[in-house]
């Protein structure tokens, strides 16, 4: 009888700890009840509840169920969304442009180089405050890239704002190939001095690639005849751009004119990239269907408005793409603007016409769609990343300020002295 009731209670004891005590890194769940919520993806919810549990969005709606115990956080006024993204950045490297630690200048073709060895930790160098600066204005995720200082800059990566180390905030990496047309793309003193001389560059450069995989499919064949067969000597900058000749990684291209807009065009598909997204292309609206047509997107900014010599009038460069097709993204080339001003990038366009509702998206699902991680990023919706914005007001009225800001359902800025 003894043994008996042994058995029963260590079976209680059992079935207790799974049903009734939370299993060991189990977080609770965080409610966010607000005044109107942009999930993005599924319009916009006013007076909406936001679940969030284990670094995700537990759920999202209206009426919803908000579980016993659960940390709840009410902003009757506060307006919701998700957070926000920067495809083109040179975040945590220094100031933009010229010899700095985001432009490598020893050569025209580094793509072997990894932006990921100079990012700065944060606390460990003086730029590390811009991560902080960029996370209080909403700012959660960026692709980190090599400058334009040479033709072939090197791999971005795709990175979270709410990490302590690079490690730690790599969401991606190598996101892409950085490359870059045009004048910047020739801004290395001495070589490449001209557009042919930069198009010229990114050709060479593949084709010893390919010649560099010849030479290993050919020591392969020899291996199976003789295993003393000699292998060619290991090259880390052709090893990088074997992953874009393979389909396996995206190519970004700097470009400003149309003459480099078409350039970029042109070697996308003689080389077949898996993927071509143009930074800047401000010469853009002139071609702007061919762009679409293409399936190319184009990260706009920092110059937001470009002069119609025709019409002889300013053109929102970011609605004019997006009225014909083409896929937008806005940035910051942050350091440039900076990062924290993201949302003012997209006010801008909206000044000038740009559709709100569009606006946003250009700096969350679509970015998150160009990067391939629209699963993870880019909306409130059940499942996805809990990485979120919380607002005073309008986030496109300049007066607005954040309330705060969660990265993976953890709350990473909070503004003082607000409830």
């Amino acid at each position: 009888m003894f043994q008996r009731s042994v058995v029963i209670a260590a079976v209680f004891i059992i079935l207790s700890g799974l049903f009734i005590f939370p299993t060991e890194g189990e977080e609770k769940v965080i409610a966010i009840r607000a005044g109107k919520v942009h999930t993005v993806t599924g319009g916009i919810i006013e007076n909406g509840i936001i679940l969030i549990k284990n670094g995700k969005f537990l759920a999202v709606g209206k009426g919803i169920e908000i579980p016993e115990g659960a940390t709840v956080i009410e902003v009757p006024q506060g307006v919701v969304t998700p957070g926000l993204i920067d495809t083109h950045s040179h975040l945590g490297l220094g100031p933009s442009g010229g010899i700095t630690e985001d432009n490598e200048m020893t050569s025209p073709a580094t793509p072997g180089l990894r932006i990921i060895d100079s990012l700065h930790p944060r606390g460990l160098m003086p730029h590390q405050d811009s991560y902080l600066d960029a996370i209080a204005e909403g700012v959660t995720t960026v692709i980190a890239r090599p400058g334009s200082g040479n033709v072939i800059g090197g791999l971005s990566a795709l990175i979270k704002l709410g990490g302590e180390t690079v490690d730690e905030m790599i969401i991606r990496f190598p996101q892409d190939m950085k490359m870059a047309m045009g004048a910047r793309g020739g801004a290395l003193p001495g070589y490449p001095a001209t557009r042919m001389g930069t198009a010229w560059t990114v050709r060479k450069a593949m084709n010893e690639a390919q010649e560099y995989a010849d030479q290993w499919e050919e020591y392969r064949k020899e291996k199976e005849k003789n295993k003393d067969a000699t292998p060619p000597k290991i090259d880390l900058d052709k090893e990088a751009l074997l992953q874009v000749m393979k389909g396996e990684l995206p190519v970004h291209i700097h470009c400003g004119p149309t003459v480099d807009i078409l350039t970029a065009i042109r070697l996308g598909e003689e080389f077949h990239f898996k993927k071509l997204s143009l930074g800047h292309a401000t010469g853009g609206c002139k071609v702007a269907e061919e762009l679409a047509k293409r399936g190319v997107a184009v990260v706009v900014g920092p110059q937001m408005m470009v002069f119609d010599e025709e019409r002889e009038e300013l053109v929102n460069l970011a609605d004019c793409l997006l009225r014909a097709g083409v896929k937008v993204n806005i940035m910051t080339d942050a350091d440039v603007v900076q990062q924290e001003f993201l949302r003012f990038q997209a006010a801008m366009a909206i000044k000038y016409g740009m559709n709100p509702e569009e606006a946003l998206k250009a700096i969350t699902i679509y970015p998150a769609q160009l990067v391939e991680a629209a699963d993870r990023l880019g909306s409130i919706e059940e499942g996805k990343d809990a990485d979120l914005v919380i607002f005073d007001g309008d986030p496109f009225d300049i007066m607005t300020r954040v309330l705060r800001v969660f990265i993976n359902g953890k709350l990473v800025y909070e503004k003082k002295g607000e409830s």
